[in-house]
């Protein structure tokens, strides 16, 4: 099974032989969307979902 990095932990991530890119895949570490950007080698970025869920947070704290 291949295996990327998560780019927030540093953890390794499995990716199913059969993933694509833009398939995401959870971080079992940290629990942090990933979407696959990359086949050979496996690299993996912050889901744009992810990235929504942590703004939505920032601004909860503004108020």
């Amino acid at each position: 099974m291949p295996v990327g990095t998560c780019p927030d932990c540093e953890a390794e991530v499995h990716v199913d032989l059969d993933a694509d890119k833009g398939d995401t895949v959870t971080c079992d570490e940290c629990g942090t969307q990933l979407e696959v950007v990359g086949l050979d080698p496996v690299e993996l970025d912050i889901a744009e979902e992810d990235l929504d869920d942590e703004d939505d947070l920032d601004d909860e704290d503004e108020y």
